[in-house]
Formats: C-alpha cells, sequence, structure tokens
C-alpha cells in the first residue's frame, strides 16, 4: 500500500531536481541584468556641472566601490533639444539587489566629504539644476563597450518586441562589433524601456552607438563584412520593424571608474 505514496515521492524529487536548475539559471541571469536609470536634468545655475563633479561624483563612486551602483555619469546634449533636458545623469545597477539598495546619501556625503555641511550641499544642488525626469531601462544586448567621448542616443518604438530584440541581437549586433573592432566605435547597446509606459510614451527601445569622434562610418561595409552571406537590402528592410522616433548626440562630462 505504500508503494504508489513512494512512488509519488521520487516522481515529485525528480521534478524538482529537474526543475532545480531552471531556478538558479533564472537567479544567475536576474543578478546580471543590467538596469539604467537616466535622469532628465535642467540646469539652473551656472555652476551645475561642478556641483555633479565636485558633490555627486565622489559620492557615486563611493557607492560603485562598495557594490551598491555599477557606474554613473554625467551627459551633455551637444546635439538634440536643451529645452527640456541639458544634461542627463545615467546610473547603472547590476541586477535587482543593487537597484533596490538604500543609497544613504547622508551617510555617504560624510564618507566623502568630510567637514562638509549635507544639508547646504543639497541646497547648492537644488539651486544649481531641475531634476525633471526619471526613466528606467533593461539592457537587451552590447558589444564590448570601451572608453568613449560621445553616446549618440536612438530613441525607437517598435510593436513586437520579440522580434525587434532578435533582429538587433542577430543582424544589427555583428555589423556594429565590426565597426568597433575597426575603431570606428566605442560600442553599442540596445535597451527596452521598463517605466514610465503608456500612450503618451513615443518609445519602447533606445539604441545607443558610444563614439570617440563625430562623423560618418562605414556601416553598410560593416553589415556586409558580418553577414557576407546575407543580401543588403533584405537587412534594410528588417528596419521596418521599428520606427525611428529621435536621436540625439550627448557628450560626456564626468564618469565613475
Amino acid at each position: 500500500m505504500k508503494t504508489p505514496q513512494i512512488f509519488s515521492a521520487v516522481l515529485l524529487t525528480t521534478a524538482g531536481l529537474l526543475v532545480l536548475p531552471a531556478l538558479i539559471a533564472a537567479q544567475e541571469k536576474e543578478a546580471q541584468a543590467l538596469y539604467v536609470a537616466v535622469d532628465c536634468m535642467k540646469s539652473t545655475a551656472a555652476d551645475y556641472v561642478s556641483v555633479e563633479t565636485e558633490i555627486w561624483q565622489p559620492m557615486h563612486q563611493e557607492l560603485v566601490n562598495h557594490g551598491k551602483r555599477n557606474s554613473w555619469s554625467l551627459y551633455w546634449v551637444q546635439y538634440g533639444d536643451r529645452s527640456k533636458c541639458d544634461y542627463y545623469t545615467v546610473t547603472s545597477y547590476r541586477g535587482e539587489a543593487q537597484l533596490n539598495a538604500d543609497p544613504a546619501y547622508a551617510k555617504v556625503f560624510e564618507t566623502v566629504h568630510q567637514n562638509r555641511n549635507f544639508a547646504k550641499a543639497m541646497t547648492r544642488t537644488s539651486a544649481s539644476r531641475q531634476h525633471v525626469a526619471t526613466e528606467l531601462w533593461l539592457a537587451i544586448d552590447s558589444t564590448e563597450i570601451k572608453k568613449h567621448r560621445y553616446a549618440i542616443v536612438n530613441m525607437m518604438h517598435a510593436e513586437d518586441p520579440d522580434t525587434y530584440e532578435t533582429m538587433e541581437s542577430r543582424t544589427f549586433k555583428p555589423g556594429h562589433q565590426t565597426l568597433v573592432d575597426g575603431g570606428y566605435r566605442a560600442g553599442w547597446s540596445v535597451y527596452a524601456l521598463i517605466t514610465p509606459i503608456g500612450t503618451s510614451i513615443p518609445y519602447n527601445y533606445v539604441t545607443v552607438d558610444f563614439m570617440n569622434q563625430l562623423g560618418p562610418v562605414p556601416m553598410a561595409e560593416s553589415m556586409l563584412s558580418a553577414h557576407p552571406d546575407r543580401d543588403l537590402e533584405a537587412m534594410h528592410e528588417m528596419l521596418q520593424l521599428r520606427e525611428g522616433v529621435s536621436s540625439e548626440t550627448w557628450a560626456l562630462v564626468a564618469t565613475t571608474e
């Protein structure tokens, strides 16, 4: 009479052993997920950049050093609409643990700015810029990213996310990697918008071209080099899977190490 119970227990144990690797793999993937918070800033004082580099950059570096941040950077909108945001801060987090970690800014300030007044520093910060908005993105795919001076930020809208992401990874990423290998670019990435979303947001993806000098690059030649057995016109037609909403060129001002 106990045989069915033993058999059931064996089945449950076997099922658990089969599911466990998948759960571990999912947890490892989540731990490696790269989240990027992009803060739109409108400068309101001449010393705004000094505020970021003198007060905040050392604090973000301290957070990076202690594993609470992956990176932090400040960009200026060199070419684009600066009426709403003329600067952006970009903070990346490796996994949800970093994303949800308490930054404890007051304590970090005391550590890196000894004998300085936290309240006065925050007052100076508030007077130097208006924090307009924050967007949270998830990195989908990327080439290696080297040191760079510029980021060309291309906002996209895709009706079919799965097909679009596959196109970027399988078709266009190899072409961008060829440009990186040839020294024409410092890197390339594609990100999906997590929040905010809704009918008022015209884009749901962004691709970023990292560069050290501005100017045209041999994109067609690089695509053909990466895909010698494919037709360039057919690859160009795949761009119909996305709608280009806008593009801006950001110049890197400061970054953590």
